[in-house]
């Protein structure tokens, strides 16, 4: 009898538990869940971080993703993939200061807890993470109302099977941003609050009942009814790997989390009869409290897409090449059509600017408006401003004294200077853009080559320019003190049109 007592005195303590554990449910997509606690220690003071978590999708998918943040640039991120025996999961903290390939993050400090695994076709990660009010790229204050939260996920190519947290993923296949509302997560302090909850729904303090569900297997399609119907069709892992290969980071960071906890199946052989999360009213309360924010990052992408296109075409192929043309080209006009190229070069590049600064401010969600591509890109725009200015005196006073003065050699050497930092902050771009190794050494090497070009036709227009001024001089009659020769009046045709400007000696004196 004494041992029934205390077998019921712990039955009831764990219940309290369970039910003071508040665990806000969402489910952005069919199949995919992710689950929040926040306990009332961390509620109740902004410099506590500790909150559990969970992450559910199908186990045919190759990963599915949470993250802190409303975009990827500075993120806390924790991806999800099965283990290399398919049977448990590894959880993989991440993070990237772009919209780029995330690597590995060694400061989250997380720990995978029991009902993590993978069972009937579903991978689950119950995560407690002890320090999520902060990371590198920002923060998360859990006793204001709400945060905003990202998701991902690749739902084609197989399960990943992957036991290493640095291990190379491919672009999701779906994203998002929401809003989660705190109110319905705050709540308990349980020590995995996550095991055998469900759904809260929106009832604020403690106490609330949970909805009992269970969340949908792989291949079991929801009916208007409720009712099951099981597929057998189910994405078939590919050969290869490498297409589309998008977060592709290879980082050499020592794993920080590996699975640890009691594989899900532990504690699912006895809800065969709980109905679907999905098929209740409201979707059982899993979407209570949270807010859909219309994703930016697919925009963000074509964004970042374009500036790169537009800075390299800007400074590897429009300004070197109206630089080329004024030092080797003779047809007419020449001078005309160099400064009209350039200033159509300009005017690409100043599209290209306006698209990095929104990406590098946080209005797009990046955070890098102080990393050396942004400074770089601002100072090169600063003097490329000036170069029609600096141009137009060179051509005006160029013709007025007929050699070069200040202003020529200003307009020469700021546009030699901004035309090679625009080129090697092409390629720190890409390296703050998490590029493919295979793009970053086509960049360079059309960069290079266009590079090489354009500073020898320079140095080639300078020697040539040098050879025709000492020619004109050689050429050029010795100063009469009486009346001017008639050779210093007329072209050798007989006109009397000075040639080029300059004055020839007579025919009988050119020998």
């Amino acid at each position: 009898m004494r041992r029934n007592t205390k077998t019921s005195a712990v039955g009831l303590l764990a219940l309290a538990y369970r039910a003071s554990a508040q665990v806000a449910n969402t489910s952005p997509s069919d199949g995919v869940t992710f689950g929040l606690n926040i306990p009332e220690a961390t509620a109740a003071s902004s410099d506590a971080g500790e909150i559990f978590f969970s992450i559910s999708a199908p186990s045919s998918y190759e990963w599915v993703a949470l993250g802190q943040g409303s975009g990827m640039a500075n993120s806390n991120m924790f991806v999800v993939y099965t283990s290399a025996d398919g049977n448990n999961v590894t959880l993989s903290p991440r993070t990237t200061s772009s919209y780029s390939a995330p690597s590995p993050n060694d400061a989250a400090q997380v720990t995978l807890l029991e009902g993590s695994g993978v069972s009937n076709g579903v991978m689950t990660a119950n995560v407690r993470c002890s320090n999520c009010n902060s990371w590198s790229g920002g923060t998360m204050d859990f006793t204001s109302n709400s945060g905003n939260f990202i998701y991902a996920y690749q739902s084609s190519g197989g399960p990943k099977n992957d036991d290493s947290t640095s291990a190379s993923i491919r672009q999701h296949s779906s994203e998002g941003v929401f809003n989660w509302e705190f109110a319905a997560a705050k709540g308990g302090s349980s020590v995995n609050p996550l095991l055998n909850t469900s759904p809260s729904g929106t009832t604020g303090g403690s106490g609330a009942t949970p909805t009992n569900c269970r969340q949908r297997p792989s291949g079991a399609a929801a009916t208007a009814s409720g009712s099951e119907s099981e597929s057998s069709a189910k994405p078939s892992k590919t050969a290869s790997y490498d297409d589309d290969d998008w977060w592709t980071g290879r980082p050499t960071a020592r794993p920080t989390s590996w699975p640890t906890g009691a594989p899900w199946d532990k504690r699912q052989s006895d809800d065969s009869s709980l109905p679907y999360c999905d098929t209740l009213p409201n979707n059982g309360g899993a979407n209570s409290g949270v807010t859909t924010i219309s994703s930016s990052e697919p925009n963000t992408k074509k964004h970042l897409i374009a500036h790169g296109v537009l800075a390299s075409l800007a400074f590897v192929i429009l300004f070197p090449a109206g630089s080329i043309a004024i030092r080797l080209a003779s047809f007419p006009s020449v001078l005309w059509f160099h400064a009209l190229f350039q200033i159509f070069a300009y005017m690409t590049y100043t599209a290209a600017f306006g698209l990095g600064i929104w990406l590098a401010l946080p209005v797009s969600g990046g955070h890098y408006i102080d990393s050396y591509h942004a400074i770089i890109g601002m100072v090169v725009f600063a003097l490329i401003f000036f170069q029609p200015i600096l141009g137009w005196m060179h051509h005006v006073l160029f013709k007025k004294y007929s050699h070069r003065t200040l202003w020529s050699y200003a307009h020469i050497w700021v546009g030699r200077i901004a035309i090679t930092l625009g080129i090697i902050n092409g390629g720190l771009g890409l390296l703050l853009a998490g590029n493919s190794p295979d793009g970053e050494i086509a960049y360079g090497v059309v960069a290079g080559v266009m590079w090489v070009t354009w500073v020898a036709a320079a140095i080639w227009g300078e020697m040539r320019r040098k050879k025709a001024a000492k020619l004109a001089e050689q050429q050029r009659p010795e100063k009469l003190t009486g009346e001017r020769r008639q050779s210093d009046n007329s072209r050798s045709d007989g006109s009397d049109t000075d040639l080029n400007g300059h004055y020839r000696p007579a025919k009988e004196q050119q020998a």
